[in-house]
């Protein structure tokens, strides 16, 4: 039996227009486009997982936070990149804004940084991700396309981070 206990968190994520349009790479948004993202927003937030992974028996411990979107959104993303590619890159957007905005929720030092560093998780971590039907890729993601794995309370930047040699954010790769 794994000694990580899962504990479903409830992220209040609000949408956040100037993260977005940074996300995108714009400084405005048409409000059709708009409109079109807002309902989205509402129906996504509700396909929305968070847990806090930590040791059984200490609900204060220090441990890991999951964040992610249930497959039904990529479907939506998917199918809304087939109809109109400019509409599927709006999609893909929002859904990142949704899972990073939900884990700035709960760790709101994530807000302030702009990233959730990435560690790799422990072999009873792993055994927890299984059991909430995750699995973890030696990449470094987990088989959901939206997700956020980072350690709660947050402790750090680029230094713990597992892609600090590849992130294009990166503060601490070599040269």
């Amino acid at each position: 039996m794994s000694k990580i206990k899962a504990t479903a968190l409830k992220p209040e994520p609000e949408f956040d227009l100037m993260y977005y349009l940074d996300l995108c790479g714009d400084s405005r948004i048409d409000q059709g486009l708009l409109d079109r993202l807002e309902p989205l927003w509402a129906r996504w937030s509700e396909r929305l997982r968070a847990f806090k992974l930590a040791a059984s028996g200490d609900s204060r411990a220090a441990g890991h936070l999951i964040v992610y979107l249930e497959p039904e959104v990529e479907e939506d993303v998917e199918e809304t990149w087939q109809t109109s590619p400019a509409d599927g890159l709006a999609t893909h957007n929002l859904a990142i804004a949704l899972v990073m905005q939900a884990t700035a929720s709960l760790i709101p030092e994530v807000a302030a940084g702009g990233c959730a560093p990435l560690t790799k998780p422990t072999r009873d971590i792993r055994k927890a991700f299984e059991r909430l039907g995750l699995e973890w890729n030696e990449e470094g993601t987990v088989n959901r396309q939206y997700a956020v794995f980072t350690p709660m309370p947050y402790s750090g930047g680029c230094r713990i981070c597992f892609m600090r040699d590849t992130c294009p954010k990166s503060q601490v790769r070599a040269s």
